[in-house]
């Protein structure tokens, strides 16, 4: 079970990079009109910096797709922000009960 819910998640976080990709490499391509697999380089490139990678997706899933701008701004910050949110709470809980487990051993 463990093992299907991590292929499950991985993939799902797998299209989820792509997407994004696709959106920079978009943004890149209307602003500069390069060549596409230039453009798609650049975005595997200039997406890692979190600033400007966030901007060109978020301005080439806007004008490229033609996304409003609140779905293209959810595309690379509320989506991530939910996914870890779930992370970060199971996190703190196991956290909180080795720190109680822990305690109570003493």
């Amino acid at each position: 079970m463990k093992a299907t819910l991590f292929a499950v998640g991985y993939t799902g976080y797998l299209i989820f990079g792509l997407f994004q990709i696709a959106a920079t490499a978009s943004g890149i391509e209307h602003l500069t009109g390069l060549w596409r697999l230039m453009c798609w380089v650049g975005a595997m490139l200039i997406g890692w910096v979190p600033i400007v990678g966030t901007a060109l997706g978020i301005y080439g899933a806007h004008t490229q797709w033609e996304w409003s701008l609140p779905v293209s701004a959810a595309l690379f910050i509320g989506v991530p922000v939910l996914l870890f949110l779930p992370l970060l709470t199971v996190s703190v809980s196991a956290a909180i009960r080795r720190r109680t487990e822990a305690a109570r051993a003493r």
